[in-house]
């Protein structure tokens, strides 16, 4: 008896394993296509002048940023023509758009971003100084639209608060829509701790010299400046951050190593970063950050203790992980004798006393002042960047927060609580869009089964560490650990859709 015939199989369009690969379809073996490869290069020059420009808390830093988000997002959509090295099954273009448009977040961040617009054309009042006080007035608007402070950009308005957001969405929606390879994602991730291992080494000598300058030239008005970073607060939130994605990359590293069974793996590597920039949190003076990054820790080591003994599909080589532990134990130890860290960990001793009390209910009576404001316009809120200018309104009613002793007027630019101050700033609509865009990323992630893999899992867990320390400070009004943590949300999830589809 003869044997049928095989069935017959329709041979592949040229270029159809490379379109697949770039609808994550399928992993292509080819070479970063050249737009690809600029749309990382530019992403990464983008990312590390975040902390650089000290923190991009200034004017300047900030609109600059957005000029990189518009470079980076037009790059992504260029169409890519593939042939030659990067084509082996022949020539054959793509046209990102379209995997942009199936983005939610595309969609959900366009929405914020015209609200915000809409604040920024539709003042309601105006900041005014008679070059010895200022105030506000109202200014005639549009009653039925969103509205905000019209102001100076030095001192703050909705139009830098804008090309803060704005930067945020062109580079989260152009490294979704243009990194079609998991070695990009993981370049892009790896460029980011490299840089904030520097910084954090940075950090560690200017607390070794006792320095009050940044990088030793820069005067600041603190005497314990955290790297680049003029707030210790905010620099331990970046750095806590950092540090998060040196431990993912280092385990994801790892488990794949001890998988294959290699002999050598960039996992040590990452570990050491990862000590580097923990080190700096904890001679940081930011308690919270501090109390986070143990937390993160204790919780980390339970969690990956739980997926080696229960999830783990392999044993793997247990004597990498072991030899792993020990070199960072080490490491810590001499950095801990070297650097004197007891005596920062003794701050954490001093939570209970009556000074931080103080400085808790300060921050209480604060919150409560800001709510107070969002309860005056809650679907709409004042307007992106307005805290620092109607604040005032609420302040007089507590003198705690109002009077810096004497007849010294206290002025704040910051609620201390980030979630109260957007609530007051865009409103309940305002708030619930980036808050969308949020959960749909943790929907996703979940989708795809990312909680289940230890690399991803302990980056939620450190990203969600930050959503805390949010409610104790404001690290999220700092454009460069905001964008940061924007940007690993959406690369994890990017790279998480990369795995599954291997």
């Amino acid at each position: 008896m003869r044997n049928p015939p095989p069935a017959f199989a329709p041979p592949e369009s040229p270029g159809s394993g490379l379109l697949k690969a770039f609808r994550g379809e399928q992993r292509a073996a080819v070479p970063i296509h050249p737009r690809e490869r600029a749309l990382v290069i530019v992403a990464c020059i983008h990312l590390i002048f975040l902390p650089w420009a000290i923190g991009t808390r200034d004017a300047w830093s900030q609109f600059t940023v957005f000029g990189f988000g518009l470079i980076s997002f037009v790059l992504a959509l260029l169409p890519r023509h593939y042939e030659g090295e990067y084509s082996p099954e022949g020539e054959f273009r793509i046209n990102p758009i379209l995997r942009l448009i199936r983005f939610p977040v595309f969609w959900i961040g366009l929405l914020f971003i015209g609200y915000v617009l809409a604040q920024a054309l539709n003042p309601a009042w105006a900041r005014v100084s008679d070059g010895t006080a200022w105030w506000i007035e109202p200014r005639d608007h549009i009653t039925w639209l969103p509205t905000s402070i019209e102001a100076p950009a030095s001192r703050m308005n909705a139009w830098r608060m804008l090309s803060v957001y704005a930067s945020i969405w062109l580079l989260g929606c152009a490294l979704w829509t243009g990194l079609s390879r998991r070695t990009a994602v993981m370049g892009v991730l790896g460029v980011l701790v490299g840089n904030g291992a520097l910084l954090g080494l940075i950090g560690v000598l200017q607390q070794v010299t006792h320095t009050e300058k940044i990088l030793w030239f820069i005067k600041v008005p603190v005497s314990h400046p955290v790297a680049t970073f003029v707030y210790e607060n905010h620099g331990g939130a970046y750095f806590n951050l950092i540090t998060i994605v040196a431990v993912g990359l280092m385990v994801w590293h790892l488990v794949r190593g001890q998988r294959r069974m290699v002999r050598s793996s960039p996992a040590p590597v990452f570990a050491l970063l990862a000590i580097t920039t923990g080190m700096l949190v904890f001679v940081s003076n930011s308690r919270a950050s501090m109390i986070l990054l143990i937390a993160y820790i204790v919780l980390g080591s339970i969690l990956y203790g739980a997926w080696r003994m229960f999830g783990a599909r392999e044993d793997g080589n247990r004597i990498v992980s072991i030899l792993v532990a020990c070199v960072t134990l080490a490491f810590v130890g001499a950095g801990a004798a070297y650097l004197n860290l007891s005596k920062s960990m003794a701050q954490l001793g001093t939570l209970f006393e009556p000074a931080v009390s103080d400085s808790i209910d300060f921050r209480i009576s604060a919150r409560k002042a800001t709510y107070e404001l969002f309860q005056d316009k809650p679907l709409t809120g004042w307007g992106a960047g307005s805290f620092r200018h109607v604040f005032p309104q609420k302040q007089q009613f507590y003198p705690d927060i109002f009077f810096a002793g004497g007849d010294n007027r206290l002025f704040w630019d910051h609620a201390h609580n980030d979630y109260i101050q957007a609530l007051a700033e865009l409103g309940v609509i305002g708030l619930s869009l980036p808050l969308l865009a949020l959960g749909w990323l943790v929907w996703r992630l979940c989708r795809l089964g990312g909680l289940g893999q230890p690399a991803f899992l302990l980056l939620v867990l450190g990203l969600g560490l930050t959503l805390a320390h949010s409610w104790m400070d404001f690290p999220l009004y700092n454009p460069a650990i905001l964008t940061t943590f924007c940007v690993v949300w959406i690369l994890t999830v990017r790279w998480a859709e990369l795995e599954t589809q291997r």
